[in-house]
């Protein structure tokens, strides 16, 4: 699987090379090893391979199911070590969950968007308590993240890594739940690290650029769906 994925993310880190002047800030603040929750805002469907082609260790990431809506999809997916869930949150992804558990545990590094789709955080849509419940569920640090960029031929792409935040004294004991409070808490926590972040690297320029660029998306997606 990471053979695959190593040479997709290869071929696009070419292609960024050429498009994009991308900048990576702090990404020491990633460990060499063990399991971590990245949380990151969400600005464009190259996000993932951004953060791929920037940091240096393999990560596994949480993706919307649509995007395994055929078999050549899933295959696809699923090599590049995504994990597929319902943006409902149904009951249905509890298999899914466990399998993001259980990759946290065997110290891997796992990825999520808590706004749950693109421009979450500028819309003022609510984040998603799914990163926070993993962390808390496998008892791992999480790594808040924030990419900021217009993605247009040419662009700046900017991306900075946080400091890991500890919340071992939120783990539940051997035998207990964790607290809703809890999930609550660090979620709340772990976005303002990210809104940090992006705000320490975010011009007015590429904020105005990057509203545009979602302007002309969503007015797309309407004439696509008459």
């Amino acid at each position: 699987m990471w053979i695959f994925r190593t040479i997709i993310v290869k071929c696009f880190l070419l292609a960024f090379k050429v498009l994009y002047k991308i900048e990576r800030v702090d990404i020491e603040n990633i460990p060499k090893e063990g399991a971590y929750v990245l949380i990151s805002n969400h600005i464009h469907w190259k996000d993932p391979l951004i953060y791929a082609a920037g940091i240096k260790r393999n990560f596994y990431a949480i993706g919307k199911e649509e995007l395994f809506s055929s078999k050549i999809k899933a295959l696809i997916m699923k090599n590049l070590a995504i994990i597929p869930v319902k943006r409902d949150g149904t009951s249905g992804n509890q298999g899914s969950l466990l399998t993001a558990i259980r990759k946290l545990n065997e110290g891997n590094l796992l990825l999520i968007y808590p706004e749950g789709t693109r421009m979450g955080l500028y819309k003022g849509i609510k984040p998603k308590k799914g990163a926070a419940l993993l962390a808390l569920e496998a008892k791992v640090p999480i790594i808040p993240m924030a990419i900021v960029g217009s993605f247009k031929p040419f662009s700046k792409v900017k991306f900075k890594i946080g400091k890991p935040i500890d919340i071992s004294n939120y783990y539940p004991k051997d035998g207990q739940k964790v607290n809703p409070r809890d999930i609550i808490t660090i979620t709340n926590l772990a976005m303002e690290k990210v809104i940090e972040l992006r705000d320490s690297i975010q011009t007015d320029e590429m904020h105005n650029e990057m509203m545009e660029e979602e302007e002309k998306r969503q007015k797309k997606k309407e004439r696509k769906n008459k």
